[in-house]
């Protein structure tokens, strides 16, 4: 890996954010929202990718404003926790991004169901939990659904999508709240897709995730953890 570099830099006083530059202008933005999730992706051609929302619609908000985000090509829900998709309505009403991403198992929460009635109402192009590819200018980011026999309701941790994203020998690993159970799919099903630059930790390092196997698996340079 080339010209990595770490930033913590203050945004706005909004709170710390991580931002990692590599090859060419590819910027990264962990974004600090609390108990919650959200990630900025912003391409070395101008293409904008949003993963998670975190747990508070204002925050998020301010945050692509602050960063001058004027458009999303792809806007993802790694799962339907709150603390993951507060305030997608807001952000699809005002973004209107081209392709939507979500891992297909719904939840009853006020958050999510605004979400969903968003889709629908600005005719978004919608996929569900399936294994895929996209290219996105200089971007392919790998999309790792859960195995069937997780897809519960009461599973929504386990169900998140796990997304790499890689650009020309740069890679990062996106995995949501995944726990144990999940990281062991992955380990049998999609190891050769696992071994990464830098490794958003998942569920905000909590115990029920990050087994040994699956950091060794991984093995990045740099892991990135929100608390």
């Amino acid at each position: 890996m080339k010209k990595l570099i770490i930033i913590l830099t203050l945004v706005f006083s909004l709170g710390f954010t991580g931002t990692l530059s590599a090859q060419e202008n590819l910027k990264i933005y962990f974004l600090d929202v609390g108990q919650g999730d959200s990630s900025v992706i912003i391409s070395s051609s101008g293409e904008v990718v949003l993963i998670d929302s975190g747990p508070e619609e204002s925050l998020i908000l301010n945050y692509l404003e602050n960063l001058n985000i004027s458009h999303l090509d792809l806007l993802i829900a790694s799962h339907a926790h709150a603390d993951h998709i507060s305030g997608m309505d807001k952000i699809i009403a005002k973004y209107r991004p081209k392709t939507f991403l979500d891992s297909g198992i719904p939840h009853t929460t006020i958050a999510y169901q605004k979400m969903i009635t968003a889709i629908a109402k600005y005719n978004l192009n919608y996929y569900q939990g399936t294994s895929r590819k996209i290219n996105l200018g200089p971007l392919t980011f790998t999309i790792l659904p859960p195995a069937n026999h997780l897809l519960r309701e009461s599973e929504l941790n386990n169900n998140s999508l796990v997304i790499r994203l890689d650009f020309k020998d740069f890679s990062c690993l996106f995995t949501g709240d995944i726990e144990k159970e999940r990281e062991g799919q992955l380990l049998n099903e999609s190891r050769n897709n696992l071994k990464v630059d830098i490794l958003k930790i998942a569920h905000h390092g909590s115990s029920s995730g990050s087994s040994p196997p699956f950091i060794k698996a991984v093995n990045p340079e740099t892991s990135i953890k929100n608390e």
